[in-house]
């Protein structure tokens, strides 16, 4: 399954949705096209989430939904942009944990700022991350990969959509866990085709993306985070299966998909946004196809979006400063 017919899926499953009565009692909002900024280039996990929700959302609205990729310095730059943004409830901002929780620790200076310059809507979906990679390395398996590195001690590089995004300090944790040494190299495009062609040897790539290349034998899988295995990869060890330590409850592999909006936007606006966008993920046609993927549905009150943004900036905050991780 490659991003083409994850779309293609998506936009079937569309036509399924109804126009809900709620927007009835809406007044002329939403009256022209909706904007959603994602931080990420096109073909990474946010931007497909992000497209297939916004094809529901389009339907149900009945206005146009667009997608404006924003990438660079791991996220930070999409997140600059919708800060800024006109707060009218047209412009919306599809983002991860790493862009809220993690970034802001390593950009002091950002022109956003995570708790302060949004206001949360819903969070979407969790998605594990799988650690994959290349498929003419020469280890299959996470503890393979680690004793290789142990013989070859900064020869194993990886790669990550960004300094700061949630792959690379994800990756330095485990690193420093497992007691080896790897070479980070940031990518500002999806790092995905270099890894299949042996350019970069590993990357903690999300499930949404890195299922199909593997079951396509593009890539090897080593691992995935969290604490249960993917339906859809029954045969793929957890990170804690290897090692109890190493990503407890998915809270250094594991990440949220949420959708916010610039703080000035009125409540009643995120109230609306809120019961239809929970409405789309709790369709079971979305439920499905999300779960293909590996992702789990949630589709949260505003205010579980908003206090895992705050629990999360102050856990990935520690770590950041633990591991020494700067900005060059």
């Amino acid at each position: 399954m490659n991003r083409r017919n994850v779309l293609k899926a998506g936009a079937g499953l569309a036509t399924l949705l109804t126009v809900p009565g709620a927007w009835a009692q809406a007044g002329d909002y939403p009256n022209k096209l909706i904007k959603i900024i994602v931080p990420y280039a096109a073909g990474i996990s946010p931007d497909v989430v992000a497209r297939l929700i916004g094809g529901k959302l389009s339907q149900a609205v009945g206005q146009p939904v667009i997608v404006d990729n924003r990438p660079g310095a791991g996220g930070m730059m999409g997140a600059e942009n919708a800060a800024a943004m006109p707060a009218d409830g047209y412009n919306l901002f599809f983002t991860v944990k790493g862009v809220m929780a993690i970034v802001p620790h390593l950009y002091p200076n950002a022109k956003y700022n995570a708790l302060r310059d949004f206001k949360a809507i819903t969070e979407i979906l969790i998605v594990p991350h799988i650690l994959t990679a290349t498929p003419n390395a020469p280890y299959n398996t996470l503890m393979e990969m680690v004793e290789y590195a142990k013989r070859n001690p900064g020869k194993i590089d990886y790669a990550s959509a960004g300094v700061g995004s949630q792959p690379h300090v994800a990756l330095e944790a485990l690193a420093t866990r497992l007691g080896i040494k790897l070479t980070h190299v940031p990518y500002k495009t999806a790092p995905g085709p270099d890894v299949m062609a042996g350019i970069v040897s590993l990357y903690l790539e999300a499930s949404t993306t890195a299922i199909p290349s593997i079951k396509a034998g593009k890539i090897k899988a080593l691992a995935t985070s969290g604490n249960e295995r993917i339906p859809t990869l029954p045969d793929l060890p957890t990170l804690t299966e290897i090692r109890a330590d190493l990503d407890p409850n998915g809270v250094i592999g594991n990440s949220w998909h949420g959708i916010f909006a610039p703080a000035g936007t009125p409540d009643p606006i995120i109230t609306k946004l809120n019961t239809e966008l929970v409405k789309i993920v709790k369709t079971q046609d979305v439920q499905d196809r999300l779960r293909t993927l590996g992702l789990t549905p949630t589709g949260t009150p505003a205010s579980i979006l908003a206090a895992n943004v705050s629990s999360d900036f102050a856990y990935w905050g520690k770590l950041v400063n633990d591991l020494g991780i700067k900005v060059e």
